[in-house]
């Protein structure tokens, strides 16, 4: 006997009833347009069932003017731009790593110190030349004319836009052939005097080049370099000290080993600067102030001329050494200071002083 409607679906088991209700809901909207009479039958063959149910209800349900409506009820989120001038300011952060290198080791150091010193020189190479065409030194007029030229060009470097290589170039070349000029006024004594005026130039620089790139190895061979080219120098004036009878020259000389000798600061570890930029001043202070002790010890009698000529040529040899001095230093860095940047930031210490890592030996286990 067949059962009712109601009692048929109600044995169903409850699986079936629920492919039964998905199956009715998937069922797709008969269209405004269509017939009355359309039945699946009469839909092309060609149109799939799927691509009918999936299109059709986008393109009627969703219109222009809905998209429209919808499009202006949800405004867009604006975010406002810097204008452009105020993006080029926007510079970028210097980081902790970047400060540190450019003190451990700077591109450009002394630079304006560099345009300084060039413009002093000058000036007192102008009034060298002064008192040379005024007769108030022992050289005479014929020392003016050089004295001006090396002025002239000293202002020129100084006042000029040049890179940071050719100042430093030119310091050198000025220094150089002031000291040459120099050096025809000390008389059979030309060698030793030259000696001095090399020492009084390399060593201060290697002093210097060491206490701005005390991170920097290659900072302590130009050191011992220095060291060697200083030597003659340095035992001159140990020899003076041997003389039996005391002399005057022997102040000069004893300054000079003390110079020397305190420069050793600057084999000492990386974490210092060895103090290398006072013991640069210290030094060229140290073998002028040898080369005026030595030449007042050599006047019979001090007169004001005499007097004047001494302390001029120590002021020239003082400048000259600096001024030449300061350009080595400045070539050594536009050379090397690319070199020199190439070190570990994040290097562990040495743990010379801490605990040792080493694994203990057979005899080590027993205790």
């Amino acid at each position: 006997m067949e059962k009712p409607y109601g009692e048929a679906n109600r044995d169903r088991p409850p699986a079936s009833r629920r492919a039964i209700a998905e199956r009715d809901k998937a069922a797709p909207a008969q269209p405004e347009g269509a017939a009355a009479g359309e039945s699946p039958a009469e839909r092309p063959s060609g149109a799939p069932l799927g691509a009918a149910q999936v299109e059709r209800p986008s393109e009627t349900s969703i219109g222009v003017a809905q998209v429209e409506r919808l499009s202006g009820s949800s405004p867009a989120i604006t975010i406002e731009e810097p204008p452009p001038s105020a993006r080029e300011h926007v510079t970028k952060p210097l980081l902790a790593s970047e400060a540190l290198m450019e003190d451990l080791a700077p591109m450009r150091p002394a630079q304006d110190a560099a345009r300084v010193w060039c413009a002093v020189v000058g000036v007192g190479f102008l009034l060298f030349g002064g008192l040379s065409v005024a007769g108030l030194r022992p050289d005479g007029v014929v020392a003016g004319p050089p004295a001006f030229v090396l002025g002239i060009v000293a202002l020129f470097t100084a006042l000029t836009s040049v890179s940071y290589r050719q100042r430093a170039l030119a310091m050198v070349v000025l220094g150089a052939i002031a000291t040459v000029i120099g050096l025809q006024s000390s008389g059979p004594a030309v060698g030793w005097g030259a000696a001095r005026a090399v020492a009084a130039i390399a060593l201060p620089a290697a002093l210097v080049f060491r206490s701005r790139y005390r991170a920097y190895a290659g900072a302590r061979w130009l050191l011992v370099a220095a060291f060697l080219v200083a030597l003659p120098a340095f035992g001159h004036a140990a020899a003076q000290l041997t003389l039996l009878d005391p002399h005057l020259a022997q102040l000069g000389a004893l300054m000079v080993i003390l110079a020397v000798l305190s420069s050793l600061t600057g084999f000492m570890g990386a974490e210092t600067t060895g103090a290398g930029a006072s013991l640069a001043v210290a030094v060229v202070l140290a073998f002028t102030a040898d080369m005026v002790v030595g030449r007042l010890a050599q006047l019979s009698a001090f007169t004001p001329r005499d007097l004047v000529s001494v302390l001029s040529a120590g002021l020239a040899f003082a400048a000259t050494s600096a001024l030449t001095s300061l350009g080595l230093f400045q070539i050594l860095a536009w050379r090397l200071a690319a070199d020199a940047r190439r070190i570990d930031l994040h290097r562990p210490e040495n743990d010379k002083d801490g605990p040792d890592r080493r694994p203990p030996s057979g005899g080590e286990w027993l205790t």
